[in-house]
């Protein structure tokens, strides 16, 4: 009778507890993102053009934008921008120059809707609005179509990627 009871006792065979299902670390999305970095083929007017955004410290007022363009006729750009110095460096063939006394014009401004903040904030909401998170995304706009892919949300891109030749 002792056996049984020591084998049988609640005491001895304790209901176990549960161990609740870890919480899923929500994913990162666009609109969380507080870097982001993706590639476009674009054809606007008939011409194809390819662009590169990595921009940095999004939903602050210090964000790093970086542009790689490769217009139609085959040459290669280079854009970067500091929204707090309020700084824009254009490399054109490999030459830097500094442009930011037009910044205004680059960021947000009549340069901006295709290779300035404009832009990568039109690519931006429409990934946020369209983009079913994997893969690429394309839509066509006023008779352009643009095609996003290598789409990165939350990359870890270096300061010097923002910096001038």
């Amino acid at each position: 009778m002792a056996y049984w009871a020591y084998t049988n006792s609640s005491a001895a065979n304790p209901t176990p507890t549960p161990t609740p299902a870890p919480t899923p670390t929500p994913q990162p999305t666009i609109e969380t993102a507080t870097s982001l970095g993706f590639k476009v083929d674009a054809t606007i007017g008939g011409n194809s053009e390819v662009y590169a955004f990595t921009a940095k410290n999004l939903e602050t007022s210090n964000i790093l934008l970086r542009v790689d363009e490769t217009d139609a006729q085959g040459t290669n750009f280079v854009y970067v921008y500091s929204q707090t110095a309020e700084t824009a460096w254009a490399s054109i063939a490999g030459q830097w120059m500094d442009v930011s006394a037009d910044f205004d014009s680059y960021w947000d401004g009549a340069n901006s809707a295709i290779i300035g903040y404009t832009a990568f904030t039109t690519y931006k909401n429409e990934l946020a609005e369209n983009w079913s998170g994997t893969g690429s995304y394309d839509y066509t706009s006023g008779g352009d179509t643009f095609h996003i892919y290598d789409i990165i949300v939350n990359p870890n891109p270096a300061d010097s990627l923002f910096e001038h030749g």
